[in-house]
Parts: structure tokens; sequence; C-alpha cells
């Protein structure tokens, strides 16, 4: 996906105005070290990755056990959202055009709700860069943010996910399952 040169400048203005939020925690994912527990999921700004996003969403559910519905949090486009059975799950923020700013960013609503959750692992399913998932997880102060591999990338997450070829998106998402140690 090409990004608008205006996306470009109000992510490089971001950039420049923001200090970096990466985390200074670090987050071992040995047996011996802390691993994380509590996640937020970032679901896909496209309705055609929500069958995909609903699989992850669901193995997850069952590897994490019966607690998993206070260990998962959901954030993501309203439009996805309404396509998944959320009412498993306690805690979810889904947003509409009505919450980003002017430039299609988050807007300072969003944003300021994005600072207050606390976990410990940022999950962005979006399989190519999508400015609005990137600046949320930026936003969210966690030690583990864990993306799909794109130029821009590098900027927002500690770890970026490369699929070869014409790999399916399952295949990144086992990568996902390895990376958080479940």
């Amino acid at each position: 996906m090409e990004l608008s040169k205006k996306i470009k400048l109000a992510l490089w203005w971001r950039r420049l105005t923001i200090k970096n939020s990466l985390g200074v925690n670090s987050m071992s994912l040995s047996s011996k070290g802390q691993i994380p527990k509590r996640f937020l999921i970032i679901l896909p700004e496209h309705t055609t990755e929500s069958e995909l996003a609903k699989r992850f969403i669901h193995s997850m559910k069952n590897a994490l056990g019966p607690k998993s519905e206070h260990q998962m949090r959901i954030l993501g486009p309203a439009i996805v959202g309404n396509l998944l059975d959320l009412s498993d799950f306690q805690d979810f923020i889904l947003f509409s055009d009505t919450d980003l700013n002017r430039l299609g960013l988050p807007g300072k609503e969003l944003s300021w709700m994005c600072q207050r959750i606390n976990v410990d692992a940022v999950l962005d399913l979006n399989q190519s860069f999508n400015p609005i998932s990137a600046i949320l997880c930026e936003t969210v102060n966690a030690p583990l943010k864990v993306g799909f591999f794109s130029d821009n990338g590098e900027n927002y997450y500690n770890i970026m996910i490369r699929r070869h070829g014409e790999e399916l998106a399952e295949s990144g998402f086992k990568e996902v399952f390895q990376i958080i140690g479940i």
C-alpha cells in the first residue's frame, strides 16, 4: 500500500515531536524470564482480513485457556470488530472515522484511551503497513510490539515478521505464537 504524501508528512512530523516509545523495559521470552501475560490485539484495517483475525483470536483464546478474556484486549476499526464475535471479551475498543483527525490519523481521544492501556505485548494483525494501527501501537506503552514487516514498521515495532513469497498470512500468525511463547 502506497502512503499519500500527506500521511508520510504527518508520520514524519509525529516521529520528530513524539519521543520513541518502543519501551525501555526488556521482555524476556525464555522460560526463566518474564513472559507476556496481557496482550493487546490490533485488528486489521480491511474487512477481507477479518476471517484471519477471527481465527487468530480464537486460536489465541484457546491457547491461553479459561482466563483468556482477562488477558486479551482488542483494538480496531468498528467495521472489522462488528464482523467478529467480541461478546466473550470484557475489554475492547472499536473506533470509527469520527475518532480520526482530519489527516486520517488517530485523534486525541482515541490516543488518550490507548495511553491508558496496560499490556505486556501488542500484536498488530495488519498484513501491510497501516498508519492508524502503527500510531496506536506506538501510543500503547508495552515492552513488546509485534507487527508484520514493512519499510515503515521499524519505527513502531520491536519485532517484525517477514513472510517470503506467497505464503499465507496464517504462517505469519504461527510465527507470532512462537515469538510470544504460546
